[in-house]
């Protein structure tokens, strides 16, 4: 269930004992930290396509003994294959930002990756998912449309949606919006763009294109 609360998001409670949590995005898995102390039966599949920052989400998981996580190197996208993923690249970098779409990871003297890509749809067949968490820097909207017949399987889950002016006719907050209304989830929406979304040396890429953040945290009653 969904209990609400005064800050976003509303604070979530499984109905399961052992609930399937699905993290695609997870970057060095503090979420997977978190989780896994409120509810330490709980099975988690995590895709991270940062080469270092899956390492040390892997690392993380091993180092504090974590049963019940499995960590996949790869981009959660609307198609299997592989893709370039842009941003800050290589051994220490700072992960945050870093994008498969260009209009939103590419930017002055960042890299590129090639990297493993699959789709959400046949994890979310394979299992009753208590919680989805959706962060991945632009591709939110393709990935929720791909998923769209699997989403019943769901109770609920989070988005945080990324858009410059540029991404808008691929990515929009107010398509997913619609989206997960006609899905039959009840939403809360929240725009804002948290200072620990992106590193400070970006504050001014992301005021020249526009760079916008929308949480969704959605939920079936």
């Amino acid at each position: 269930m969904i209990r609400a609360s005064d800050e976003f998001p509303s604070f979530f409670e499984p109905r399961e004992s052992e609930p399937v949590i699905i993290d695609c995005g997870a970057n060095i898995g503090v979420s997977v930290l978190e989780w896994k102390t409120r509810w330490p039966m709980s099975r988690i599949i995590c895709f991270e396509p940062d080469p270092d920052a899956f390492r040390l989400l892997t690392l993380n998981v091993e180092r504090n003994d974590i049963p019940g996580v499995q960590c996949i190197h790869a981009a959660v996208t609307d198609f299997d294959g592989t893709t370039s993923l842009f941003g800050d690249m290589g051994h220490g970098a700072d992960a945050r930002g870093n994008s498969i779409h260009a209009s939103w990871g590419q930017r002055e003297n960042s890299d590129s990756v090639e990297v493993t890509c699959c789709k959400l749809s046949p994890y979310l067949a394979k299992h009753d998912v208590s919680f989805l968490k959706i962060d991945i820097e632009g591709a939110e909207e393709s990935v929720l449309r791909e998923s769209l017949s699997a989403l019943q399987k769901v109770d609920a889950l989070y988005v945080e949606v990324h858009e410059t002016d540029e991404m808008m006719e691929q990515n929009s907050s107010d398509r997913i919006e619609k989206l997960l209304l006609e899905s039959c989830f009840q939403i809360e929406r929240e725009s804002r763009f948290q200072a620990h979304s992106l590193p400070p040396d970006l504050n001014a890429w992301q005021q020249s294109v526009n760079a916008n953040q929308t949480q969704f945290l959605a939920w079936r009653d």
